[in-house]
């Protein structure tokens, strides 16, 4: 009997090699990729006995799935209400049998780059490990689906439903010194309650005031389907540079909309805003009204928002774009601009002066959103209003206009 311990390359390798040399192929793994081991374990689908994926989490490349359809003693397993996880690999030419078993996935993390931990044995095909073996390749018999064309429409669907989900990161270790400050900072280790006692007693603005700005432009974005149908001075009322005389003429007086951060120094801004942009228009549509709000559509919103400028002396930066942000999404997203700017960069450890617009989301959403004030549950009557706009509302614990 030989045993051998494997890292995650030499687990490629070896499967690649075992996959060509034997007559029977038996695997069983948690999830699988279309790579070249794919490749390879497909050229020898005469040889499957019993080669079988789990689904769980859409993790399994649905591309994988398809070249599974009607392929004999190819399988998706259904564990239910438990998760298929094993990654087991059997080989059996007459007499001869090896088997890998360990934390390798079929994946293309498992298979290269990942750490990674596997045994590879080698011996008789009666030897007790190998019986074990197909004891268990056993077990996952009631478990095997096999894999058909409705079955692999039907799962790509739902992969590509799932790939706009937001997936948790690896947590952020001391060793990446700069993340590392802003995750144990201040403002992300603050309870409920001290968040709730720090906006209650703001120096400045009413609260009731502000919630109720923040109420008012929930409900214009309600009362359309895009934002390019609302009216020019709810445009500029939204985006902060509204003037007096407009919002009496537009009946948008009983708020200052100042508040949340004003825009009326920002000349080129304001005047995209007045002239109702389409691209302005296309970035806020970006970012849905409920739900939430991913990267990917950060990044949209970005893209659109630039090309609003292409033609302006000057770009639209980080306090224009989030003005237009936190009014959409209050519960995702703060404005930073000259009066807070200093106070957010402190509470979340990193250099004023550095934040922009690309890096606004590492900076100032992701930490937040690993905060304990931000992930308790909605709580009721006014909190549940101040929950509803707690990161825009981060304005009122650092607003300074000194």
């Amino acid at each position: 009997m030989d045993v051998e311990l494997l890292d995650a390359p030499e687990v490629s390798k070896r499967l690649k090699r075992l996959i060509d040399k034997h007559d029977e192929i038996h695997v069983a793994v948690a999830w699988g990729y279309n790579g070249p081991v794919a490749d390879r374990l497909l050229q020898n689908a005469h040889k499957f006995r019993s080669v079988t994926f789990g689904i769980a989490f859409c993790q399994t490349d649905p591309n994988l799935i398809d070249r599974l359809v009607g392929t004999e003693n190819a399988f998706i397993a259904d564990g239910g209400s438990a998760t298929f996880h094993p990654k087991l690999y059997y080989f059996r030419s007459g007499d001869n049998a090896e088997a890998i078993v360990g934390s390798s996935n079929f994946t293309a993390g498992g298979l290269s780059k990942n750490w990674e931990a596997s045994l590879h044995v080698k011996g008789h095909v009666d030897a007790p490990i190998f019986a074990q073996v197909r004891a268990c390749l056993e077990t996952y018999r009631p478990l095997r689906k096999a894999v058909t064309a409705a079955m692999a429409k039907s799962y790509r669907l739902q992969f590509d439903a799932a790939k706009a989900l937001r997936k948790p990161k690896n947590p952020v270790m001391p060793n990446d010194a700069a993340a590392w400050r802003q995750f144990t900072s201040p403002l992300v280790e603050m309870d409920w309650d001290t968040y709730l006692s720090a906006v209650r007693s703001s120096r400045y603005h009413e609260l009731d005031k502000r919630l109720g700005l923040l109420r008012t432009c929930q409900r214009l974005f309600a009362s359309v389907g895009s934002f390019d149908e609302l009216s020019a001075n709810e445009w500029k009322a939204i985006a902060g540079v509204i003037g007096e005389a407009q919002k009496r003429a537009s009946g948008l007086d009983s708020h200052d909309w100042g508040w949340f951060g004003s825009m009326k120094g920002m000349g080129d801004f304001a005047n995209r805003i007045a002239e109702q942009d389409e691209w302005l228009a296309r970035a806020v549509d970006s970012i849905p009204r409920h739900g939430d709000v991913t990267r990917a559509q950060y990044d949209k919103f970005c893209g659109y928002f630039l090309r609003a400028f292409e033609r302006s002396h000057r770009t639209g930066g980080v306090p224009t774009a989030t003005r237009l942000l936190a009014m959409k999404r209050p519960d995702t997203f703060v404005c930073v601009s000259k009066p807070n700017k200093v106070g957010l960069a402190k509470a979340l450890a990193f250099p004023p002066s550095t934040l922009d617009l690309q890096n606004y989301w590492e900076r100032i959403v992701e930490p937040i959103r690993a905060s304990a004030w931000y992930n308790i549950d909605r709580p009721a009557q006014q909190e549940a209003e101040i929950w509803d706009g707690r990161v825009a509302m981060l304005d009122a614990i650092y607003y300074s206009p000194d």
